[in-house]
């Protein structure tokens, strides 16, 4: 099994106050991805101990705060943590009246928003949606379609506002292969988009409205190709990247490959993309 991986990167920009003075801000993105209930240094499945965990996320997370501010600092991740040990089936279907693990490790390490993974989608209704209300940070998923109110399920994007004045937007998805895999039960009552018509109008829903100072894409959609229909295409993040101006990061995971990349879009602008595998 691979070791927990977590990307991160910086940005430093010019940044507008209210008295028309500029200063130089830096600010620190971090985006954990495909935990799949590591969340401590101890496999349950193999009963011996492991590299990396959550655990060790936070030590990094904690120490990074301390030395850039909590304000300049950024947590995201990007879906499929609720499936995979067995202390994650323990909290998502026997003891299911305590808080979902999952929760409160999230809501431990202050993260500023999440996505929802394929397999956070396999768990069933009744684990996510509950895993959902018991988060304290926005749950993003623009292409994931509520087919009752044809808006999407969860809040198709944030904007993160810190003490630093920085307007922070992201935009979630998740790839829409989920019919190729999970029976219809699981996720009644949805429908899933293809990722990038889906980034396009929110983009420029967000550019209209918000008018933020970073964009950044949290997309649980591979790199590229896997399942590819007339309709949609599994792994997107290339496409995104390459084919919607606006995003200044493209976050990934799904497909569990580190990547590390600087893309130039149609209108000549630089992206910069990263997956941090898997296994937080």
């Amino acid at each position: 099994m691979k070791r927990t991986l977590f990307a991160f990167m910086t940005l430093a920009f010019c940044c507008f106050g209210a008295r028309a003075q500029n200063k130089n801000i830096t600010i620190t993105l971090v985006e954990t991805s495909d935990v799949h209930g590591s969340f401590f240094p101890y496999d349950f499945i193999t009963r011996k101990p492991k590299a990396g965990s959550m655990a060790r996320v936070a030590t990094f997370i904690n120490d990074l705060r301390q030395k850039k501010g909590t304000e300049n600092v950024y947590l995201l991740d990007n879906g499929d943590i609720l499936q995979g040990q067995p202390i994650s089936y323990y909290y998502n279907y026997i003891d299911k009246q305590q808080e979902n693990i999952a929760a409160s490790v999230i809501n431990f390490m202050h993260y500023d928003a999440t996505t929802v993974g394929n397999h956070d989608i396999e768990t069933g209704h009744a684990v996510y949606d509950k895993w959902i209300r018991e988060l304290h940070c926005p749950v993003l998923g623009a292409n994931i379609i509520d087919t009752r109110t044809q808006k999407s399920y969860v809040l198709p994007y944030t904007i993160i506002k810190k003490k630093n004045g920085v307007k922070v937007a992201v935009v979630g998805m998740l790839t829409p292969a989920i019919p190729n895999w999970l029976e219809e039960n699981l996720w009644k009552g949805l429908r899933f988009e293809d990722i990038v018509s889906s980034a396009k109008k929110t983009i420029a829903a967000l550019k209209a409205n918000k008018k933020p100072d970073v964009i950044v894409g949290l997309f649980h959609s591979g790199w590229d190709g896997g399942i590819i229909t007339p309709n949609y295409v599994e792994d997107a993040s290339k496409m995104v990247a390459e084919e919607v101006d606006g995003f200044d990061v493209v976050f990934f995971g799904h497909d569990h490959k580190p990547h590390n990349s600087i893309e130039t879009n149609k209108d000549g602008n630089e992206v910069l993309c990263l997956d941090p595998a898997n296994n937080a």
